[in-house]
């Protein structure tokens, strides 16, 4: 895309201030076999460093869409991985399992124990 000087549509943001603050946390945490989403403890350092204190809600949407981050940075490595926001026109069955079990596989990394 940088060779041909493309550009990408991106989808509007109504909370540009959420995605400034996953970008300052993180977006990931490293990881034994690469990236991983950021941990309670690194949103809990960097409310520390940053003098707030988020509600419940906003850390869990941070970790969620770390989590989001995390899976996206995987399945954006095969070559035919549509943009995340792309608007299918038919239903491809295998698609919708591959989406599906992802969705499943990012759920299930977003949940820990006790939460």
């Amino acid at each position: 895309m940088a060779i041909d000087d493309f550009t990408p549509d991106f989808p509007p943001i109504r909370t540009p201030w959420v995605i400034d603050w996953l970008m300052e946390v993180g977006p990931t945490d490293p990881g034994a076999m690469g990236a991983v989403p950021i941990s309670w403890g690194s949103i809990s350092q960097w409310q520390q460093c940053m003098g707030l204190d988020l509600p419940p809600w906003i850390a869990r949407l941070l970790r969620h869409l770390s989590a989001e981050f995390a899976a996206e940075t995987v399945r954006a490595r095969e070559a035919d991985c549509p943009a995340p926001w792309a608007v299918t026109t038919s239903l491809n069955r295998n698609e919708v399992s591959r989406k599906v079990t992802n969705a499943f596989r990012a759920l299930m990394m977003s949940k820990e124990p006790g939460t």
